[in-house]
């Protein structure tokens, strides 16, 4: 029987053409002044500030509703009511002390980057360390030194290092079992270890995302020259979703051309389809000012740290 023609429009045309909007995540997000919750419309549903936090790299939601963060001198969980529930703190000595990860472990340890001390650190709710590891020497400067930290499903420790360009993963022992050197003009932000077992890096100042294979080849990369509407500048935060999508803060921070370009953050596919964006007019309608940075004297929205809530956090 042969079919009518509108119908075998249905098995020659891609499924894509016919599928349904994509309805978006819930995000939760960390900025250089404090966090904010989106819903899956891209409406902002929870905010959070304290003029005692800065720089927040990382942040995590976890199953009991709290939320986790690092900032410029610590590490904090506060509740949905914005209670601080647990307090990590360093000094406040500017330019000494820095923590620019964190990351929720079991029976409720968390790992801890103090780029200050060059160390990784796992802390219990006791606020014991119960584990330590000194890193090889990331430079003079406690900002510039390292980015991010991530503890894998291996046991193992990744580590961004932003001036030297290069990340290297660490035993409990410390000592190196794997590293790649990066391009001179690459700065990591983090460094994701995926299931099959390649690694992600987003790399800010190259305005590329790659993924690097064991044996350290680049098997993936976003740059650039890759034509998706909007410009690239600092590709920080990234999840990885279930089905292999890639969630990006594509931030302004520190970026001359940031007033440009309307794109906070997106969605892509590994064959770079751009699935949705989130704008600053989605950030501002929730009470997000934008700051005038003294360097650049541009408004810039400071998105740094990102988690899709429901997906895997290990793989962000």
């Amino acid at each position: 029987m042969k079919l009518p023609f509108y119908l075998s429009l249905f098995f020659i045309l891609p499924f894509s053409l016919f599928s349904a909007p994509h309805p978006g995540h819930q995000l939760m997000l960390g900025y250089g002044e404090g966090l904010m919750e989106l819903d899956k419309n891209k409406h902002p549903v929870w905010h959070y500030q304290d003029p005692e936090i800065e720089l927040v790299h990382d942040v995590w939601k976890l199953d009991n509703g709290h939320i986790l963060f690092s900032h410029r001198y610590g590490v904090r969980e506060v509740d949905a009511a914005k209670q601080t529930v647990w307090d990590f703190k360093v000094p406040r000595e500017k330019g000494e002390q820095e923590i620019n990860a964190c990351q929720p472990l079991e029976n409720g340890k968390v790992m801890i980057l103090d780029c200050g001390n060059q160390k990784i650190l796992e802390v219990d709710r006791d606020y014991k360390v119960t584990l330590t590891i000194d890193l090889p020497d990331g430079g003079k400067n406690s900002h510039t030194r390292y980015m991010q930290a991530r503890k894998t499903a291996q046991g193992t420790y990744l580590i961004s290092y932003r001036e030297k360009a290069k990340i290297i993963e660490l035993n409990t022992n410390g000592d190196i079992i794997w590293q790649f050197q990066l391009e001179k003009t690459d700065r990591p932000f983090t460094a994701i270890r995926l299931k099959n077992g390649n690694t992600l890096v987003p790399c800010i100042t190259s305005n590329r995302i790659i993924e690097i294979s064991p044996d350290k080849k680049i098997t993936w990369e976003l740059n650039s020259n890759d034509q998706l509407g909007f410009q690239i500048l600092y590709p920080v935060g990234v999840q990885v979703l279930n089905n292999g999508n890639l969630v990006v803060v594509n931030s302004d921070y520190h970026h001359r051309k940031g007033s440009n370009n309307d794109v906070q953050a997106f969605e892509i596919t590994r064959d770079k389809k751009v699935l949705w964006t989130l704008k600053k007019s989605d950030l501002e309608n929730g009470g997000k000012v934008p700051v005038v940075e003294r360097g650049t004297k541009m408004p810039s929205h400071h998105l740094l740290g990102i988690q899709v809530i429901g997906e895997n956090p290990s793989l962000k």
